[in-house]
Formats: C-alpha cells, sequence, structure tokens
C-alpha cells in the first residue's frame, strides 16, 4: 500500500492546534493596531490570546480564511458574531483604516488582514464573521508593529 500524501504538510503557518473535538485547525493570536491599548475592556489580556481563527480555505502556506472565534477574559471560545465584533475597536479601525491593523499570530507573527466579511456554512445553521490574512514578506510588516508588540510585552517577560 502506498503511503497518502497530505497537501500543505509543509505549510508555513506556526502553531496550529486541532480541535480536541474535531479535525478542524485553529491558529490563536490578536488583532494590533497602531493605536492599541495596553488592555482590552472584554476580551483577552495581553498575556494570551483572545481570538482564534479556524482555517477554512487556504489559498497557499501565506494566505488563508478563516472562522472568527473570540474568547471573553471569563468564558469559553465562541463563534464571533458581526454584532458582537463590529463595536470593537480592532474592527473600527479595519473599517476606518485596513493599513493600520494586522493579526499577530502565535509563533508566526503578523499578517496582513485582507477583510471581514460575513458567510455561512452549507448547513446554514447560522453567519460568522470570517477574516482573510495573508502573510507579510519577510521584513515587510509595519514598522510599528514592532514597537506596539514591545509595549504590550508584560515588564515581567523578556522582549524579543
Amino acid at each position: 500500500m502506498a503511503a497518502q500524501v497530505v497537501p500543505n504538510m509543509d505549510r508555513a503557518l506556526a502553531p496550529l492546534a486541532m480541535s480536541p473535538r474535531s479535525s478542524k485547525i485553529f491558529v490563536y493570536g490578536t488583532f494590533l493596531w497602531i493605536q492599541k491599548p495596553r488592555t482590552q475592556a472584554f476580551f483577552g489580556t495581553a498575556d494570551e490570546p483572545d481570538i482564534a481563527l479556524e482555517i477554512l480555505r487556504e489559498f497557499s502556506a501565506s494566505e488563508f480564511v478563516g472562522k472568527l472565534h473570540i474568547k471573553p477574559v471569563i468564558g469559553h471560545w465562541a463563534v464571533a458574531q458581526f454584532e458582537e465584533i463590529r463595536r470593537t475597536a480592532w474592527y473600527e479601525v479595519s473599517e476606518k483604516a485596513p493599513q493600520f491593523i494586522v493579526f499577530d499570530m502565535q509563533g508566526s507573527g503578523p499578517w496582513e488582514v485582507l477583510h471581514f466579511r460575513i458567510e455561512s456554512d452549507e448547513s446554514g445553521t447560522g453567519a460568522y464573521v470570517a477574516v482573510a490574512l495573508r502573510q507579510f514578506q519577510k521584513g515587510r510588516a509595519p514598522i510599528w508593529v514592532k514597537s506596539l508588540r514591545n509595549s504590550l510585552v508584560p515588564s515581567d517577560s523578556p522582549s524579543e
């Protein structure tokens, strides 16, 4: 019996995690924008990701569309609904000045946010928010990202 080849095994997406209840693949991180405060009022903390993206479609190792999941400070991961995210600071920035928002993926660094949109699956169980991301070419991330990332590192942790 010949070995089965699985496409995209060498993809550059850093840490991928599978949900323990399914074979869905997720990446974790947070949205950064040029004037992001050190902490946020409702979602996550500076120490842990507040966003999970379930990979829905991959166009290459450096470009994909993912279903947006959010995790409140207290609670469990849930599929993001548009009504929830449209009032977040990062979504408002993406609407007004999309060049000033990135997705900072754990283990991979900043990714360009191409767009957000509302989608639904074939089962029709409900709409969800999808985001399209593209990895910045090496050395091409906006210059403000590095200084912002450094300012968000907790003071008792070593900086990069």
